[in-house]
C-alpha cells in the first residue's frame, strides 16, 4: 500500500510536470494583435534557397521572395492589411497564435495590370507583377531580374472595389493608380516617324527580330529569336489595340514589354505556375468567378478581376477574358491585345510619355518600385533596352532617360 506521504509526493511530481509542459506551450496571441517579425525572419538580400524558400513577410507591410538564390522586394501589402505567413491579411481576420486567416487580401503591387513573371522581373507575382507583375517583373516572376509582376502591370486596385481601400502604388505593380481615359490613336507618343499612311512606321519583322535580340544584348541576356507569330500579332495589333502612334512610341512599348515578358518568354507569372494555390488564395476578390485565377498573365502580366472585366470591355465588348482568364496566356493575339491594351488606357496618354521621356513609361508600369522604390537598378536595365531598340525602329531619334528615378 502506498503511503500517505508517498501519495502526496507523487501528486506534487505530477502537478510540476503539466505545469513545465504548460509553460513550453506558445501563448495565445490576442486576436488582432499584430506579431512582430521573429528575429531570424530574412531581410532584403540575405541568401535564400530557391528550391525550399518561396515568399515571406519582410514586416508588416511588404513581402520577399526568393529570387536565385536571393530574398528581394517582391510587393506591398494594400492598405489596411498586414503580413502573415507570407500573406496579406486583414488584422480582424487573424486568430490567436498568428496563424493564417482564411480571408487573405491582394498584395497591394501588382502593377501589371502587372505581375512579373515570377523569376523574372520584379512586377508581377500575386501582387506581384510584381512585378514585378513583381513586379520590374517581380520576383523571380517573368524577368531574369522581378512582378509583376507584378509586375508589373498589377494595378492599385480602385477605391470602389469592394473590401479593399486605395492601396499606393507599388511594384507592379504599379504607380497608374487610376486609369486615364484611353487616348485616341492619334495622341501622342509623337515623334519617330509618325505613320498615315497605315505601313507600321516601316517596322518590319525583320527589325522586330533584330530590336528583340539588340534588347536582349543590351543587358547581357539571351532572350530567344521572336516567332513569326510573335511579330505578326505584334504589328497587326500596334495601332488598334495600342493606339501606337509613331516608330518612337512602338520602341518605348516594346523596349517595357520585353522586359515584363522575359523576352516574350513569360505569358504567365513563373510563380504562379509553380505555386497556383498561392497565387489562387492571394489574387482572390470577391468579385472573381468561381473557380477561375486572375493572376499575371499576357505579355503585360495583367493580374486581378478588375483588370481583365476593364480588357475585356474594351477589347471585345463582353466580359469574355473574365469567364476564361487563361486564353490571355494561350492565344498569341489576346495576350498582345491585353498588353497594348494596358498602354493605351494606362500609359501613353501621361504628358512625360507624349514628349518621349522612356521613365514616364516606366513610371506609370511600376513606378512604386522602380522609379521611388528599391528596384532602380531593374528601371535602368530597362532604359539599356530601349535605347537598343529605338535606333532600329527610329533611326535619329534620341532616347530620354527622364520621369523615373531622375
Amino acid at each position: 500500500m502506498v503511503s500517505l506521504t508517498s501519495a502526496v509526493t507523487l501528486l506534487a511530481i505530477v502537478l510540476t510536470a503539466g505545469c513545465q509542459v504548460a509553460s513550453a506551450s506558445p501563448q495565445p496571441q490576442i486576436q488582432g494583435t499584430i506579431v512582430p517579425r521573429a528575429a531570424a525572419a530574412p531581410e532584403l538580400g540575405d541568401v535564400c534557397d530557391i528550391n525550399k524558400d518561396r515568399i515571406v513577410c519582410a514586416d508588416e507591410k511588404s513581402l520577399l521572395i526568393c529570387d536565385r538564390n536571393e530574398w528581394v522586394q517582391f510587393s506591398s501589402c494594400n492598405l489596411g492589411t498586414v503580413c502573415r505567413n507570407g500573406n496579406c491579411v486583414y488584422p480582424e481576420a487573424i486568430s490567436g497564435g498568428g496563424s493564417s486567416p482564411a480571408a487573405s487580401a491582394p498584395a497591394a503591387s501588382a502593377p501589371a495590370a502587372s505581375a512579373p513573371a515570377a523569376s523574372a522581373p520584379a512586377a508581377s507575382i500575386p501582387g506581384a507583377a510584381g512585378s514585378s507583375n513583381a513586379a520590374a517583373p517581380s520576383s523571380s516572376l517573368a524577368q531574369s531580374q522581378p512582378p509583376s509582376s507584378t509586375g508589373s502591370a498589377a494595378l492599385s486596385k480602385p477605391a470602389s472595389s469592394p473590401g479593399v481601400a486605395q492601396p499606393t502604388s507599388a511594384a507592379t505593380k504599379s504607380s497608374a493608380a487610376q486609369p486615364s481615359s484611353a487616348p485616341s490613336s492619334s495622341a501622342g507618343g509623337g515623334g519617330g516617324g509618325n505613320d498615315s499612311g497605315g505601313n507600321n512606321f516601316g517596322i518590319t519583322c525583320d527589325k522586330f527580330n533584330k530590336a528583340v535580340s539588340a534588347a536582349s544584348g543590351a543587358i547581357s541576356n539571351s532572350y530567344p529569336a521572336p516567332s513569326s507569330a510573335q511579330c505578326n500579332s505584334f504589328l497587326k495589333n500596334m495601332k488598334s489595340a495600342g493606339g501606337i502612334a509613331s516608330s518612337r512610341e512602338a520602341a518605348m512599348f516594346l523596349a517595357n514589354i520585353l522586359w515584363e515578358s522575359d523576352g516574350l518568354r513569360a505569358k504567365e507569372e513563373y510563380d504562379c505556375q509553380k505555386l497556383p494555390d498561392w497565387c489562387a488564395q492571394n489574387y482572390k476578390t470577391p468579385e472573381d468567378v468561381p473557380g477561375k485565377t486572375y493572376w499575371g498573365r499576357g505579355y503585360i502580366q495583367l493580374t486581378w478581376h478588375y483588370n481583365y472585366i476593364d480588357a475585356s470591355k474594351a477589347l471585345f465588348g463582353d466580359d469574355r477574358l473574365v469567364k476564361d482568364p487563361a486564353q490571355v496566356a494561350e492565344d498569341e493575339d489576346t495576350a498582345w491585345m491585353v498588353a497594348f491594351w494596358f498602354w493605351k488606357d494606362r500609359v501613353r496618354s501621361d504628358p512625360g510619355v507624349q514628349a518621349g521621356n522612356f521613365g514616364a513609361s516606366i513610371n506609370k508600369i511600376n513606378g512604386g518600385l522602380e522609379c521611388r522604390g528599391s528596384a532602380q537598378d531593374k528601371a535602368k536595365k530597362r532604359y539599356a533596352m530601349y535605347k537598343a531598340v529605338l535606333p532600329i525602329f527610329a533611326p535619329g531619334e534620341t532616347p530620354k532617360e527622364a520621369g523615373c528615378y531622375n
